[in-house]
């Protein structure tokens, strides 16, 4: 019930900077490339999909002579319990020198500090340049998202693999792609070509650029639904064949291990120990019996209880927790299938499930 695009603005625009740093080309960006915005004015756009369960459309915007790119945007429906998001898919030719190609989100939002995902935490940087300390620290590296919140509600960015993020002001822009000439003249370049209607051709010319992004509007404050999002956004179920078990034997096992509690709480890694007598390679003691490593981390910053529950499949004994080098530091009750943990704000901590 509230439009997060201020009024006469657009968003998912396509803009391009000139990209020329005092040094390190492949690597720096400075804050005067800022000055040098362009805006990239959107071609051709059609409706490819109209259903119950999903609604897309292209757009294409010419770069230059050789670079173009090609945006597939799509809302999906949503079950309940899940966020619903707009998510951009583009192809991009990449034909480039010295520019930098971002992504902008104006939002009605406000707030002097955003929100970007670090591994297992978060990085809050100002919104503002009010002084050279502020700045200097203009884009930020961020990992499945970034986030601008106000109290009462918040827009959060997801992607699957761009890393440089900024906030000023209310406009957020995801950088996608740098074209330096040092030192490799030709990084990130694809092959030359002109702007194809068939998307399968598309995929499979060479050097061509896949990037996903999405825009994630929620009610209240930054919260483990972005989290959760953002970790799925990354990390899309996929469907795998498999042989000489049933059905049932494999939802067994894959449902074996669950964690419950504190939503801020993630379930990261679930993995063999890696000592284990039929795993080990020898090269440190060797354990006796199979244990399976299960990691988890507190994503929002506070602290939280939870309970690991596991399956009478796997045959669990007991359950230590470990450090990262998977020494033991301690047993932990383990009663009908249930141990509880609690984490510090933003602590990792891992987990030998002993069978």
């Amino acid at each position: 019930d509230r439009e997060i695009i201020p009024k006469d603005q657009k968003a998912n625009q396509l803009v391009i900077f000139d990209d020329k740093p005092l040094y390190w080309q492949a690597w720096d960006v400075e804050v005067y490339h800022l000055r040098s915005r362009h805006e990239l004015v959107s071609g051709l756009s059609k409706i490819v999909e109209d259903g119950p369960h999903i609604v897309s459309l292209i757009t294409e915007t010419k770069i230059s002579e050789h670079s173009w790119v090609r945006t597939t945007i799509s809302l999906k429906a949503s079950v309940e319990g899940e966020q619903s998001y707009i998510e951009m898919a583009s192809q991009i030719e990449w034909q480039e020198d010295k520019k930098i190609l971002k992504v902008e989100f104006p939002v009605d939002i406000m707030n002097t500090e955003a929100s970007y995902e670090t591994q297992f935490g978060i990085t809050r940087r100002p919104t503002h340049y009010n002084t050279s300390w502020d700045m200097a620290k203009f884009e930020v590296c961020c990992h499945k998202w970034a986030d601008l919140s106000e109290a009462g509600y918040g827009v959060s960015i997801m992607n699957d693999h761009k890393y440089g993020f900024s906030t000023a002001g209310n406009m957020m822009r995801l950088s996608l792609l740098k074209a330096p000439k040092a030192p490799d003249a030709h990084a990130d370049m694809g092959s030359q070509s002109t702007l194809c209607a068939d998307s399968s051709q598309a995929n499979n010319t060479a050097g061509r650029h896949f990037v996903r992004y999405g825009i994630l509007p929620h009610a209240g404050p930054l919260d483990s639904r972005t989290v959760h999002t953002a970790y799925a956004f990354n990390s899309p179920m996929a469907v795998h064949s498999f042989s000489g078990a049933s059905l049932k034997e494999v939802s067994d096992i894959l449902s074996s291990i669950t964690l419950n509690g504190n939503p801020a709480l993630i379930l990261d890694t679930i993995k063999r120990g890696e000592d284990d007598e039929d795993v080990s390679r020898g090269e440190l003691p060797v354990r006796k019996g199979r244990s399976i490593i299960v990691r988890i981390y507190e994503s929002l910053g506070g602290k939280a209880k939870g309970c690991i529950c596991v399956g009478d499949v796997l045959g669990v004994q007991s359950i230590c927790r470990t450090n990262l080098l998977e020494d033991d530091a301690g047993t932990l009750e383990l009663k009908d299938g249930s141990c509880k943990i609690e984490l510090r704000p933003f602590e990792v901590a891992t987990f030998r499930l002993q069978t």
